[in-house]
């Protein structure tokens, strides 16, 4: 499996920081962002991909993605450009 990281396919736009907040508290959560600690890009990609199919792309996992990519773009490791439209 070595499709492109389509990083756009994953944001979902500005989020409010309230929604935030209260999406990213979500235990389960917690648990598959410190599972992906420390892994490649790909791997990152990869499980964020599989949590939104997970969750049938509900509107907090939207969230919750969305937030973990604009950290990996606050980090240094995608830019902007790689999911802005």
């Amino acid at each position: 499996m070595n499709e492109p990281m389509d990083w756009r396919k994953l944001h979902f736009g500005h989020m409010p920081q309230q929604e935030v907040l209260a999406a990213v508290k979500d235990p389960e959560w917690q648990a598959r962002r410190i599972a992906m600690k420390g892994g490649t890009l790909r791997h990152k990609y990869l499980c964020l991909t599989a949590w939104l199919k997970c969750k049938e792309y509900s509107r907090e996992a939207q969230v919750q993605v969305t937030n973990y990519i604009t950290a990996l773009s606050r980090g240094g490791l995608i830019k902007p450009t790689d999911y802005l439209f």
